[in-house]
């Protein structure tokens, strides 16, 4: 099960598939990656596709103390970027709805 190395103290836990250009599909909520479930086998013949659950959704970490702006906007971004920069993904395709929509 992938986890991103720390970040701001949370970890993110993401699904990668796939083979070709990078897309990243960002959930909304309350939810998490498995809302790509039916799209994910679509993409992926095509496209290194990269799933992550937010902070505090799924299986990424959830801390309730000393967190400061970490379940902000900011924070969600945060986050995201360091995913996506751990996993050396550059000119990718990003999509979201809901929060995963302000978050790309």
């Amino acid at each position: 099960m992938p986890f991103s190395r720390p970040t701001d103290g949370f970890r993110l836990h993401y699904l990668r598939s796939g083979e070709g250009p990078p897309v990243v599909l960002v959930h909304g909520s309350p939810g998490d990656n498995k809302e790509y479930s039916k799209l994910l086998p679509l993409l992926t013949p095509f496209a290194d596709v990269v799933v992550p659950d937010l902070r505090g959704f799924g299986r990424s970490d959830k801390h309730l103390k000393d967190v400061g702006n970490a379940y902000a906007l900011s924070g969600q971004v945060d986050g995201v970027i360091a995913l996506i920069d751990e996993l050396g993904v550059s000119d990718a395709v990003l999509c979201g709805y809901d929060i995963g929509s302000f978050t790309v």
